[in-house]
């Protein structure tokens, strides 16, 4: 997909990404009884989990009203939150799989992942008021939004 191989090449800055295998996200989706949106499964596999500090920058210096992403999750990252940290705790069932600059996560919701897609509807978890707010209807638009910057 074109889209996400723009955004990577644009805002990548980490040099040692970990890429998810096809049976590392087979077994992620077993455990979890999900089907993780083919947009997104492609993502992880090409590209891993980036580092994208430049795009705060860009958002603050021109005043956007935009949340930053910053750290894409690899799949071993995604499986400990998901057990044991932030949204293991939250009532809203959120499959995480990035944070912004102040810790608050993207992810999708469980209910959304039940069959195969082509993509699926982001989510943004803010931590600070304990809400989670839909922001794009797919991985694709949402990656998008931060190429058109």
């Amino acid at each position: 997909m074109e889209i996400l191989n723009k955004f990577s090449k644009r805002f990548n800055k980490r040099d040692d990404v970990k890429k998810a295998s096809e049976s590392e996200i087979k077994n992620f989706e077993s455990e979890f009884g999900i089907v993780l949106p083919n947009d997104f499964k492609k993502f992880i596999a090409e590209y891993g989990n980036i580092w994208t500090p430049d795009i705060l920058d860009i958002i603050v210096d021109n005043e956007i009203e935009l949340n930053d992403v910053q750290n894409f999750w690899d799949i071993e990252t995604i499986s400990f939150d998901k057990k044991n940290e932030w949204t293991s705790q939250i009532s809203t069932d959120l499959i995480p799989f990035a944070s912004d600059s102040m810790g608050n996560i993207f992810g999708f919701l469980s209910a959304d992942l039940k069959t195969e897609k082509e993509s699926s509807s982001v989510y943004f978890f803010d931590h600070d008021f304990n809400t989670v707010d839909k922001i794009a209807d797919s991985f694709s638009e949402w990656i998008n939004e931060f190429n058109k910057l």
